[in-house]
């Protein structure tokens, strides 16, 4: 039952991590290659983060924060509109 409800966790941190990047770099007006090209990482790796159905590691996500200009904390909290 628990392993369940970490899976489900996950899952949720998942989409919440892409939904933010996504977010994120549209509002910087970065298409996907340009993003990818700052952080280098793949265009493949990228879409599968900002899908919610890549597993991203720690590394790519501290490239893909540096190069939006946050921090890895903040992909995975729900984004002000400040």
């Amino acid at each position: 039952m628990m392993e369940s409800e970490a899976s489900r966790h996950a899952e949720e941190n998942k989409k919440l991590v892409g939904n933010n990047i996504a977010a994120l770099r549209k509002k910087q007006k970065l298409t996907k290659g340009l993003l990818c090209d700052m952080a280098t990482i793949s265009k493949p790796t990228l879409n599968g983060i900002e899908s919610g159905k890549g597993n991203a590691t720690i590394s790519t996500l501290t490239k893909v924060a540096d190069a939006l200009g946050v921090t890895v904390g903040d992909l995975f909290n729900p984004l002000s509109d400040k």
